[in-house]
C-alpha cells in the first residue's frame, strides 16, 4: 500500500493547489470531494478494524482492511473520473526495468527487482534496481512505479510538484526545486547521509532515488542513470478507451 497512500496524499496536495473558476478547476473540486469521502470512509474502516483487532476478532479486522482497500480503488477511479483523466494497463515491470541503469561506477550491482499487482482494482507495476560501494559504506537504489489504474490521479498528483515546499530543520532539509528542467522534490537528513530524490515523468510514472552516504548533488546526478527520455515516450502505453 506504500504507493497507494503516497498517490492519495499527492493528489490532495495537487487538488488543494488548483485555483480559478474554470471547467478544469469545477472536475478538480468535483475529484476533491470524492476524495474527502473517501477519507472518511477509509478512516471508518481503519477504526472498525483496530476495534476488531482488540477483540481478537482477526478475520473481522482483516474484512476491515479489505474494505479499505476496495474504497481506495473505487474513490481513485472516480476521482480521476470526475477530473477528466485517464486510467491505465500497467506497463509491464520487465520494460521498466529497460531504462534502469544496469551498471554505476563506483557501485557493485545489487538486487535487481520488478513485479506486476493487481489488488482491489488497483494495479501497479515498479521495477527496482540496486547499487552497493565494496565498503558497504554508499548504496543506492533506483525505482520506478506504474500506478497503472492509479494513473490519472497520479497525473492530477503532478501538480503537487509545482507547490512550493522548503523545510529545514538542524537534521535536514525537505523541498521541491526543479532540475534540468524537470520539478523535483527531495530530502535530505545530514546525520546519515540519506537522500531521497522523487519526480513524476509523463504525468504518469513516479521516478524514485533513494541513497546513502553520499551528497545530494551526487543523488540528484544520479537521477540522470535512468533513461527518462524512453520513459516518457511510454506514457500513452495501456491507456484505456
Amino acid at each position: 500500500m506504500k504507493h497507494s497512500s503516497i498517490a492519495i496524499s499527492l493528489i490532495a496536495a495537487g487538488l488543494l493547489a488548483a485555483c480559478g473558476p474554470s471547467p478544469e478547476q469545477v472536475a478538480r473540486e468535483q475529484a476533491k470531494q470524492t476524495l474527502e469521502q473517501m477519507g472518511k470512509e477509509m478512516e471508518a474502516a481503519g477504526k472498525r478494524a483496530e476495534a476488531a483487532a482488540a477483540k481478537g476478532d482477526a478475520g473481522a479486522a482483516m474484512g476491515e482492511a479489505m474494505k479499505a482497500l476496495g474504497v481506495l480503488a473505487g474513490g481513485a477511479s472516480a476521482a480521476a473520473g470526475a477530473a477528466g483523466v485517464a486510467s491505465y494497463e500497467p506497463i509491464d515491470f520487465r520494460k521498466l526495468k529497460e531504462t534502469l541503469p544496469v551498471e554505476l561506477a563506483g557501485f557493485e550491482k545489487g538486487d535487481s527487482e520488478g513485479s506486476k499487482n493487481s489488488a482491489f482494482g488497483i494495479n501497479v507495476s515498479e521495477a527496482k534496481q540496486s547499487f552497493r560501494s565494496a565498503d558497504g559504506k554508499k548504496s543506492v537504489r533506483f525505482e520506478i512505479t506504474d500506478p497503472g489504474s492509479l494513473a490519472g490521479p497520479f497525473a492530477l498528483a503532478h501538480m503537487w510538484l509545482n507547490i512550493e515546499v522548503d523545510k529545514e530543520t538542524s537534521s535536514g532539509y525537505e523541498k521541491t526545486a526543479t532540475l534540468a528542467g524537470r520539478r523535483v522534490h527531495e530530502k535530505w537528513s545530514h546525520s546519515s547521509k540519506h537522500g531521497e530524490l522523487q519526480t513524476v515523468i509523463g504525468k504518469r510514472f513516479l521516478v524514485e532515488v533513494d541513497a546513502r552516504g553520499l551528497e545530494m548533488s551526487e543523488i540528484k546526478a544520479l537521477l540522470s542513470k535512468i533513461d527518462l527520455g524512453k520513459l516518457e515516450a511510454m506514457r500513452e502505453e495501456g491507456k484505456k478507451s
